[in-house]
């Protein structure tokens, strides 16, 4: 098993700078890059267990803090300028990156709660990306906010301990989130908990039903967490994946 090497780095956006760390093979050559997107009010530091397992099996793996994407991470994005729409142009702004980098070989994409929603949506806009890795995807989001009164939504309010304005909601998707979704070809990975209080692993199963080539993975009474040792195993199957 190899070791990895970690670079740290930002990026200019229309949003905001991105903070970006790289985990890195530490051999020679190109390889197989997984770009990682975190979950609502999540940063970089959350992904970088899974991150680092992939460095050490000879996988590329870029970790991003999105604009405004809460309070933890280290872009300058604002919160309250934040939504599904920003999050998915963070994202193709560090496709743009990933593949001018000289480790990079081939792409896939990683996205855990919001971060799925986010690259599941995006994943049909490109061509080259060879695969998609999604831990309890968001897919609630349209139904949880879709159906609120808009008269709740005036100036900036608390959700989930983030400060949010009419933004995110107005950048919530109006179309079919499953039809777009399942729009991507090429094979995808789901994990989920059975149990997840946030996410009702429903909509994963109907995921899978749309994606001709997908695999579900249901974790018996876990919910909107992975612990550590499952973590590991996601990391396992992702790297025998993109190998």
């Amino acid at each position: 098993m190899a070791g990895h090497n970690i670079r740290t780095s930002t990026l200019d956006t229309e949003r905001g700078t991105i903070a970006i760390t790289e985990f890195i093979p530490d051999t020679e050559g190109k390889f197989p890059c997984v770009l990682m997107s975190h979950g609502f009010n999540g940063c970089t530091d959350e992904m970088a267990d899974v991150a680092a397992m992939l460095a050490d099996k000879g996988v590329y793996a870029i970790c991003y803090d999105f604009n405004g994407g809460g309070n933890k991470g280290r872009s300058t994005g604002d919160t309250r300028k934040m939504s599904v729409q920003t999050e998915q142009a963070d994202l193709g702004d560090m496709i743009t990156f990933a593949k001018a980098q000289p480790a990079f070989g081939r792409l896939y994409l990683y996205g855990e709660s919001q971060g799925g929603f986010v690259s599941a949506l995006t994943a049909p806009e490109y061509d080259d990306i060879e695969g998609l890795f999604l831990v309890y995807p968001a897919f609630v989001i349209p139904h949880d906010w879709l159906g609120r009164d808009e008269s709740t939504m005036q100036g900036e309010f608390d959700f989930m301990g983030v400060t949010l304005t009419r933004a995110y909601y107005d950048g919530v998707p109006r179309y079919d989130v499953i039809a777009k979704a399942t729009e991507f070809k090429k094979p995808v990975k789901i994990w989920h908990g059975s149990a997840d209080p946030v996410v009702d692993p429903e909509y994963s199963l109907k995921l899978v039903k749309g994606y001709e080539k997908c695999e579900l993975t249901v974790f018996s009474g876990l919910g909107h967490w992975l612990p550590p040792e499952v973590r590991a195993r996601v990391a396992e199957e992702i790297a025998e994946a993109v190998k």
